[in-house]
């Protein structure tokens, strides 16, 4: 565990690419964790790090179902892009408060032991055509421990402020490159 008056092992850098362009100069309002559609607000969790051999539209709702007591009036949409390591996936839970509840709860989870996923709220902030906003929020994370979980990483980065996005990087059998990133 990282001993707070210690300097910590981890090496962190700031991102500075001046080469990113901004696409809008206006400051966007803040962000919100539901999207507004024709049929009304939706609420839509982002599945990340899926095992291939595990990742189950089936399987994902019934983690979330034991983690939570949520069922899922839809089923989770899997993304299998064959060229990636991992899966990810999308869930829509309508209802505020159960949505809340699965953040919270799913942010970090195992389909299979040893084998970590995440999952975080749609936040617009945090896609690609905000390039600007990802490089002045995000920080580059070094020498990150093998065994350091992605739950105790967030412990240790939480003092520094809200935590959007944190995840560490992982080779193909879900285990740690020793680096990731944190977005504030």
């Amino acid at each position: 565990m990282l001993k707070s008056k210690a300097r910590s092992p981890l090496s962190i850098y700031k991102n500075t690419n001046k080469n990113t362009k901004s696409t809008n100069n206006k400051t966007k309002p803040n962000s919100t964790m539901v999207m507004n559609t024709a049929q009304g607000t939706q609420n839509y969790l982002y599945l990340y790090d899926l095992p291939k051999n595990e990742a189950t539209s089936t399987r994902l709702a019934s983690v979330l179902q034991q983690k939570t007591g949520i069922v899922l009036s839809r089923m989770p949409q899997i993304r299998r892009d064959l060229n990636r390591p991992f899966y990810s996936a999308i869930m829509t839970i309508p209802e505020e408060d159960k949505f809340t509840l699965a953040c919270k709860e799913m942010r970090y989870f195992e389909l299979t032991p040893g084998k970590p996923s995440r999952a975080l709220p749609f936040d617009n902030d945090l896609l690609g055509s905000n390039p600007q906003k990802i490089v002045d929020h995000n920080i580059f994370v070094r020498k990150i421990p093998k065994e350091l979980s992605p739950q105790q990483l967030e412990e240790h980065f939480q003092r520094y402020g809200d935590i959007k996005s944190l995840k560490i990087s992982l080779n193909s059998d879900h285990q740690s490159r020793g680096y990731g990133f944190v977005c504030f």
